[in-house]
Formats: structure tokens, sequence, C-alpha cells
């Protein structure tokens, strides 16, 4: 697993892209392209968060949002052209298929028609060469169930806020879990995060090899309640992917009213040299954690985590 997320200059502004790769996201997404043209009759373009996250290494590739008109073939002609145009292919070309916001009077694509005009702009994607991709809601994915398509290798990206994609919405790729994240060097009211299952979303270049998990489940502990601050040693695999993910007991909406309260973090490597990665070093870092929240500590064998929490919580170990 792997932290992503996907952003649009209309509503999220990044004032420091080496804070947002520190704070562990490993990929993005920005909405290039919408309809016939660019976002917002042009005024939103994604050229400086293309520019940006390349800067820091950090894989970028670019979004479409789907409208009712032109027809898909040319809606993927704009989105590939923006890649290219902005190198913008260290992910997957993405077709945001989701309707209009209620009010805006631009008519959506009817239900009816979804599957053909999805299929459609991604065959028409890979004929330019790209691993095409797919972003809807559970809802819409076991309506359409993307992954029945025959689009060949077709990444699946599902938003499902709360909990995981439903089995009935068939495989996927990438999940996004919360609309509502805050992110160290990004200024905006929310933050889309997602969470990646295989590297298939990283191919944007071209087709991608097989698909294998790029981390995983290593262990899964339950930390007992404390109402004072106490520490728990944890040990990790000493990958790159390593990491630590603290899950609360959250509610039916994702959060919790029993936070966790979260400490230092010291994390070492196989040469006993610290790797780094505490969050209280990290400008307005928000100790109390009321939703899942992973840490990235590439390299870690173990890892003294500091807490305290009426309830008690756990915290799984990937690698």
């Amino acid at each position: 697993m792997a932290l992503g997320i996907d952003i649009y200059s209309r509503f999220q502004s990044v004032t420091n892209w080496q804070a947002v790769k520190d704070h562990g996201v490993t990929f993005v997404f920005v909405k290039l392209s919408d309809g016939g043209g660019l976002p917002n009759g042009g005024r939103n373009t994604g050229d400086a968060l293309v520019a940006g996250a390349r800067s820091v290494g950090i894989p970028v590739g670019g979004y479409h949002y789907a409208q009712a008109s032109p027809s898909p073939e040319a809606q993927a002609d704009v989105l590939i052209g923006e890649v290219r145009r902005l190198g913008a292919t260290g992910c997957v070309p993405m077709l945001d298929l989701e309707d209009n916001p209620p009010g805006s009077g631009t008519p959506n694509i009817p239900d009816s028609r979804k599957r053909d005009f999805s299929i459609r702009f991604c065959n028409r994607v890979a004929g330019h060469g790209f691993r095409p991709g797919i972003y809807m809601n559970n809802s819409l994915a076991k309506m359409l169930r993307p992954d029945q398509f025959g689009v060949r290798d077709l990444v699946i990206w599902i938003a499902r806020y709360g909990a995981k994609p439903d089995p009935a919405a068939g495989r996927y790729d990438v999940h996004q879990y919360s609309d509502a994240g805050q992110i160290p060097g990004i200024r905006a009211s929310g933050v889309d995060l997602n969470e990646s299952y295989t590297n298939a979303h990283l191919t944007g270049g071209g087709a991608a090899p097989k698909r294998k998990a790029t981390t995983e489940l290593m262990e899964r502990r339950t930390i007992p309640a404390s109402p004072s601050t106490t520490s728990v040693r944890l040990f990790l695999s000493g990958s790159e992917t390593a990491a630590i993910i603290v899950r609360p007991r959250v509610d039916g909406d994702g959060i919790t009213d029993a936070p966790v309260w979260q400490g230092n973090i010291y994390a070492w490597g196989s040469d006993k040299v610290g790797v780094g990665g505490n969050p209280l070093q990290t400008p307005g870092f928000n100790p109390k954690t009321v939703s899942h929240r992973r840490y990235h500590l590439p390299g870690a064998v173990w890892a003294d985590f500091e807490y305290s929490s009426n309830m008690e919580f756990e915290i799984d170990i990937v690698g």
C-alpha cells in the first residue's frame, strides 16, 4: 500500500512540494482536462501542480472529468494532449466518471451510456500508447463493474469513504478513502487521500508489467488503552515501503470520538541509524488522530511509538 493524493488547482494550492513528499505522498493525480477542453474554461490548468510534483520526484499523472459531449474519443484526445504537453506520465491517464455537482446546469452522461462511454474513452487512451485508468464511486462500480469492461490492463480506482470498496464492485487498484485529508505543504479545506494496492497506477508511459503488491501487511497489533503517554516497540521489515498505519476504532463515517493522541516515533534501521519520520517535528502536525493515519518509515527495522488513548486501537505494520 502507498499513499497518494488527487488535486485540482481550483481547490488546492501547494505551497511546499518537499513537505508533501516528506509526509509520505508517493503519487499524485492532477485534474488536467474537462469535457472538450481545459478545466474552468482554461482558468485552472494543471501546469504548476504537475511541474511541482515532478520537481521533487513524485510520480504524477493527469485525470479528465467526463462530460456528456463531445465524443469520448475527442475527450480522451484532450487529456492525452495535456499529459504529453506537461510530461505528466508518471501515473496512468485517468478517466474521472462522476456526475456534475447538483445545480450546475451541465448535463450528465446518462447511466445507460456510462459503460459504453468509458470503454471507448479507455480504448482511445490505449490507442495513444498509454495504459488507461478509470475512477468512480463504489455505487457506480457495483453497477458498471469496470473489471468486466474487457479493456486490457485497465487500472481501476474506486472511491468509498469509511470502508473499503464493496466486493460486489469487483477488483480495484486504488482506493480513495477520504476527501478531508490535511497534507503539510497544501493549503486547502480538504485533500482527497488514496491508498494503492498494486503498482499499476505508476505505469503511465505505456503497457505495465504484471501487477504486484507494493507493500504487504506484516502484522496487526492491538495496542492497549493508556490515558497517560506510553510507548510501544514495533518491528518492521526494513524495506523501502516499511510503514505503520494507526487505526483508531472508527464508526461508519470513518472517524472516531475516541482519538489516539500521537506522540514521538523513533525509528531505526538495521545499521542502528535513525531513519527519521518523527511526526512531532512536522510543522503544523495535529496529534489528534481520529481516522486511519499512515507513517512511512523506509528502511526501519524497529520503531518506538508513543501515544495516549482512552480506548484500545490497532496498528498495521506493512512492508
